[in-house]
């Protein structure tokens, strides 16, 4: 048996028992990175450029790191990134050099990387403080939901031709570029978040509300496009623990995730939630709620992958689970190896696993990355043999 791209992503969000091969699924370098330095110096990028076009489209899409990784799913799609209107303004005087997001309050500066000297967006601090300022910008920026970019076209016919042209080599899906609980903290900071848990309640859901509705906006184009798949990312926890209480989450951040997650199931769409973190305690939650898949599967925060798979993997698919942050960075290939099959065989047999690293590749050495696709090509074959 051997399954299409999109067969294979299709069989395993499903949980429809074993494709051919576990499918491969990575956000892929980290560009201001080591990692994609050595790529572009190392000849592969030559060796497995391509570009594709749509038909009555001028627009060229690369494709060459999706060849390299041999994936079977990639975040991409023909609608643009600027699905929301959100403007970067310059940041209060007291952030001296930095840029604020008008819509979500983020703060952010743009510095060197250590190793490569290559520009990169830090974040820096949250200023949406109180409701005053949060009033004050949306008043002067506009809301959320009012930010919603409708100069888009979401054609059937151009996402038709856009799977098409793309068949061969993955299948795509959008994303959806605005998150609700890691934009409530990171832009409001996480001590005025449970502060007002505590003492504003009804702000916290009104913000909440507005950047719930604004990604159902999004997503309902997104589906009267024919589009199957989407995946957004909404960071929930720290390392070795949740950002908030069990409590506050099912109060304030679960219902939100429950109507994005209802809106895609009525209208036949899988959903994907990436969130870095120790997110476990969370998972039976969001599974209720709607969830297809989770991703990131961070072993450095102490996430068990083979306990997820055993207490949930009837019901959500994985993705990721490779040590990005720890084995592939600084293990040996033999380490790295080591890894890939650990996590296939902890969360691969039956089906519903997509291999690949937690997160994007930002230092990881070169022979690491050589180890890791290999590693990857070797061990995902069906039946598995460990």
């Amino acid at each position: 048996m051997v399954l299409s791209k999109r067969e294979r992503v299709f069989k395993t969000l499903e949980l429809d028992g074993e494709p051919d091969k576990v499918p491969i699924f990575l956000f892929g370098f980290e560009q201001t990175g080591t990692s994609f330095q050595a790529y572009k110096k190392s000849g592969e990028a030559e060796k497995h450029f391509l570009t594709v076009n749509i038909k009555n489209s001028k627009i060229k899409y690369y494709i060459t790191e999706q060849r390299f990784w041999n994936v079977d799913l990639s975040i991409m799609d023909p609608f643009g990134i600027n699905k929301i209107k959100a403007k970067n303004a310059k940041a209060p005087e007291e952030y001296p050099d930095c840029r604020i997001n008008t819509m979500d309050g983020r703060v952010y500066k743009t510095v060197k990387q250590a190793e490569t000297g290559l520009f990169y967006d830090w974040y820096v601090d949250g200023y949406f403080k109180t409701p005053e300022i949060v009033h004050a910008y949306w008043d002067r920026y506009g809301r959320p939901t009012e930010l919603v970019n409708d100069r888009i076209k979401y054609s059937p016919q151009l996402w038709e031709d856009f799977v098409n042209v793309l068949a061969p080599y993955f299948y795509p899906m959008p994303m959806v570029i605005i998150e609700i609980a890691s934009a409530l903290f990171e832009g409001m900071t996480i001590s005025r978040v449970a502060y007002y848990m505590r003492k504003n309640p009804q702000f916290i859901h009104e913000v909440l509300g507005e950047y719930t509705q604004t990604i159902i906006e999004v997503i309902k184009r997104l589906a009267e496009a024919g589009v199957e798949i989407v995946f957004y990312g909404d960071d929930l926890a720290y390392k070795e623990r949740t950002f908030f209480s069990l409590n506050q989450f099912r109060e304030f951040i679960l219902p939100c995730h429950k109507k994005i997650f209802q809106f895609c199931k009525k209208r036949g769409m899988k959903v994907i939630l990436h969130s870095d973190g120790k997110i476990d305690e969370y998972l039976p939650d969001l599974v209720d709620a709607g969830l297809n898949g989770i991703q990131a599967l961070e072993a450095t925060a102490g996430v068990d992958l083979a306990g997820l798979k055993k207490n949930l993997g009837d019901r959500l698919s994985f993705l990721g689970g490779l040590d990005s942050s720890g084995i592939l960075c600084f293990g040996t290939p033999k380490d790295v190896e080591d890894d890939v099959k650990k996590c296939i065989k902890a969360a691969g047999h039956g089906g519903g696993y997509f291999v690949g690293p937690s997160h994007d590749i930002l230092n990881m050495p070169w022979e690491n990355v050589l180890a890791m696709r290999a590693a990857i090509e070797k061990h995902r074959k069906y039946p598995l043999t460990f």
